[in-house]
């Protein structure tokens, strides 16, 4: 194959991957304005899921658990609450999934973390039910 060839195809090959759509987060489409204490309800929700959280800036509304340990599918997982950029006054939801990989030989790694999208609309789910008014919603699994 010619030089020309393979420049060409190795431009091409980049931008397909570069306009290949990146992962979305899961809106969690309220019908209504978020509670003034919705960072508190939100907080409350993943400690009891997810028991450890690693970031939490209520300013920039932003939660994040620690890995937490998955049965359904084996692996870890942790989630992240934010602001959506695409919806005003509405909230995102990512759960992230690793599993371990243990090779044949070598040392057991982690896989790259990959959207979980069953686990998000679960967690819409019991956030939706935790955003509602009044404030006394039963949040536990």
């Amino acid at each position: 194959m010619a030089r020309a060839d393979v420049a060409l195809l190795a431009t091409l090959a980049c931008a397909a991957a570069c306009a290949a759509p990146g992962y979305s987060p899961f809106p969690l489409d309220l019908e209504h304005r978020l509670p003034a204490d919705a960072f508190d309800r939100c907080r409350d929700v993943l400690l009891r899921r997810f028991v450890t959280l690693t970031r939490t800036d209520r300013q920039g509304f932003l939660i994040q658990t620690a890995w937490a340990p998955s049965q359904d599918p084996p692996g870890e997982r942790r989630a992240s609450v934010f602001l959506d950029p695409a919806v005003s006054d509405s909230l995102a939801v990512v759960v992230e999934l690793r599993r371990l990989r243990v090779p044949l030989i070598g040392m057991p790694s982690w896989t790259e973390p990959r959207g979980d999208a069953a686990a998000e609309r679960a967690l819409a789910e019991v956030l939706r039910a935790a955003l509602a008014e009044p404030a006394d919603v039963d949040v536990t699994p």
